[in-house]
């Protein structure tokens, strides 16, 4: 799979969820709706969440067909270049094993993600999600899908976000697992 994640996203209320759902539906882009089960993992020794930089994540997402091993980091922006994200990823079976595996070498457990995605394909160019998370509510996700297009996927996204006035405000950095750690962190 690829290594470099590059996306926007955005915190909606159901209006703007609507608007933007209704928008993608009459265009007939291709669409792929989904139950995603994220679990979040962490080393004792150096906290992904919670810790000094929280810019990394390991992850188990557990779909209807198939489970895949995460690894993510953060590249904050810098003069010359858009933030992003280096990924790594791994299709894996069971489940119950590699969490034995991960609690044996002090990686455990730390915040689990539920969440409802629909998935529309711009061309082979853009992924736009709209995601229900269960405890946090509305976003839409924003995402590059073809890196030989990086400055048009750049482009196609100012067009939307201007287009559902999508405002820096709005904007989430922190993603889904930092924002449920820190509603539910006194209750963990």
């Amino acid at each position: 799979m690829k290594n470099i994640e590059i996306e926007a996203k955005y915190k909606i209320d159901e209006k703007k969820y609507e608007e933007i759902l209704d928008f993608l539906m009459k265009k007939e882009f291709k669409c792929k709706e989904e139950r995603q089960h994220d679990i979040y993992f962490s080393p004792q020794h150096f906290p992904f969440l919670g810790g000094k930089i929280d810019n990394e994540c390991l992850r188990i997402r557990v779909l209807d067909t198939k489970n895949i091993l995460s690894y993510k980091k953060f590249v904050d922006k810098t003069e010359d270049k858009n933030s992003y994200c280096i990924e790594h990823e791994i299709e894996i079976e069971d489940i119950d094993t590699l969490t034995k595996i991960l609690n044996d070498l002090r990686i455990d457990k730390t915040i689990t993600i539920k969440k409802e995605r629909k998935s529309f394909y711009i061309d082979d160019l853009l992924e736009v999600s709209l995601d229900d998370v269960d405890g946090l509510g509305k976003f839409v996700e924003l995402e590059i899908k073809n890196e030989g297009k990086l400055s048009q996927g750049i482009n196609t996204i100012k067009e939307l976000t201007e287009k559902f006035m999508l405002s820096e405000d709005m904007r989430d950095y922190e993603g889904y697992s930092y924002l449920l750690y820190e509603k539910y962190k006194d209750n963990l």
